[in-house]
């Protein structure tokens, strides 16, 4: 860390990052002011981290990325294409999320408000669950809580067993949707993922920075920073290290107070998935998904990252399976959740037709 003293007012700012090579410069810039610049992988030796503190502003041609040569698949059309061939909101979305731009243009000029084009019903992928009454263990779940929209049985005789165990637990969705609509919040916040709408983002970022810059190291503050500094920059490799280090402070912590709530290990488990994925550890990203739906099989987007990586392995039957299970529990309540898992869901079944 060096902050450079001789300025008063708006001084500059360096922190160095060794273990990953980045770093944090915060200077009053010509034209964009006095704000932050993060690069990661900016110096790999004593010479061009010299040259840093020497002018801060030094270009090293090292941290950044050459955007243009990056590819992902278009969600709606399951076409692999360029940077260049999505905006910057939906690019940030991340992969499993985005849409091109000829994809965006042309629902708009489909739909012109009249509401989603995707009709999957959850009466015609109910074969691929099981039921939730206890002990029973058939598939094919017809019958499900007309209340909460989340729990399945296979007979009313099933339904009516579980009624008392289900009561406590039970969510009106009418209800959810109201607060939804009312609160008007982003459902992707700390979700792991980072894949909240760009105003949000922003701000979540600004928020993790502030952690950061204070020294803060409870669960809380480092969620946000791996999730809203690292992955936000696209540095998976950092976030991932981030995620593990959290784990074991919370398995060494004395203090209970001070450990990962449930919801946390949640996001942990859904960081690490979406990580995994970017690094094209598949398995491990696989794995992780699964302990996040341990959590709380109903968070939106739980399973997502799941699914890409079993459709990145070739196992569409598998990401399809995982994408039926997504439309049926995840956030009933939220129709953006249902129509994004139904597009992907459309999307990943097209390889098996």
């Amino acid at each position: 860390f060096f902050k450079d003293s001789s300025i008063v007012h708006n001084p500059t700012l360096i922190n160095i990052f060794y273990t990953t090579g980045g770093t944090m410069t915060k200077l009053n810039h010509p034209t964009s002011g006095y704000n932050q610049l993060w690069r990661s992988n900016a110096y790999d030796s004593a010479a061009s981290l010299a040259s840093i503190f020497e002018n801060p502003r030094v270009h090293t041609g090292k941290g950044y990325r050459k955007a243009a040569k990056a590819v992902r698949g278009c969600v709606k059309c399951g076409q692999e294409k360029n940077r260049g061939d999505f905006s910057n909101n939906q690019w940030r979305k991340g992969q499993g999320e985005s849409k091109c731009t000829t994809c965006v243009q042309s629902q708009r000029g489909r739909n012109n408000g009249t509401g989603p084009s995707n009709e999957i019903r959850w009466e015609s992928i109910v074969g691929s669950i099981m039921c939730d009454a206890e002990e029973c263990h058939n598939t094919c779940s017809t019958v499900r809580c007309e209340s909460c929209l989340m729990v399945y049985y296979c007979s009313e005789s099933c339904k009516s067993r579980h009624q008392r165990e289900h009561f406590h637990e039970c969510m009106d969705v009418e209800e959810m949707r109201f607060r939804h609509q009312i609160c008007g919040s982003d459902v992707n916040i700390r979700s792991g993922l980072c894949n909240a709408k760009p105003s949000t983002l922003s701000h979540m970022k600004g928020q993790a920075m502030s952690t950061q810059l204070s020294g803060d190291q409870t669960v809380d503050a480092l969620l946000l920073q791996a999730e809203y500094i690292h992955q936000t920059d696209e540095n998976w490799g950092r976030a991932l290290q981030l995620y593990h280090n959290i784990m074991i402070a919370s398995y060494e912590m004395e203090d209970h107070n001070e450990m990962a709530t449930p919801s946390q290990w949640r996001q942990v488990w859904m960081g690490m998935s979406r990580c995994c994925f970017e690094l094209g550890l598949y398995d491990e990203c696989i794995d992780a998904g699964k302990a996040a739906i341990e959590m709380n099989r109903h968070f939106p987007s739980v399973r997502r990252y799941i699914a890409l990586a079993q459709s990145a392995k070739g196992d569409h039957a598998e990401a399809v399976a995982t994408l039926k299970h997504a439309v049926l529990y995840e956030a009933p309540w939220c129709d953006e959740t249902i129509q994004r898992n139904k597009a992907l869901l459309t999307v990943e079944s097209s390889y098996l037709s």
